[in-house]
């Protein structure tokens, strides 16, 4: 029995929802949205580098097919590379088809 796909979201969205101890210029509610291989910040906005380094990746993951059970659809939370930093993105996408697998503001619990 194969797992069944769910397809890929063209626009995807990322948001800081966690800093603990902010160590570099990333802030909590920092976000950009990919669309296609387009990627904007809302107007004045910014985002850490070594922060977006680490989700670009998983970003274009989930542009891309995934399996209906797929972590990323279930748990959309990504880690910074800073353990003491503790910077948790949330990675979602916007297709219009598509429904968010979380509201926006959620909190991240622990």
């Amino acid at each position: 029995m194969t797992t069944p796909m769910l397809p890929g979201s063209e626009r995807v969205r990322v948001v800081v929802e966690k800093i603990d101890e902010m160590r570099g210029s990333g802030r909590v509610g920092d976000s950009f949205e990919v669309n296609g291989t387009a990627l904007t910040l809302p107007p004045g906005g910014t985002f850490c580098p070594e922060a977006l380094a680490v989700v670009l990746p998983i970003v274009v993951m989930r542009q891309s097919p995934l399996p209906a059970d797929s972590w990323l659809i279930r748990k959309p939370w990504i880690c910074g590379a800073d353990a003491r930093e503790n910077l948790v993105m949330r990675v979602e996408g916007l297709d219009a088809d598509e429904q968010e697998s979380t509201e926006p503001g959620t909190e991240v619990t622990e």
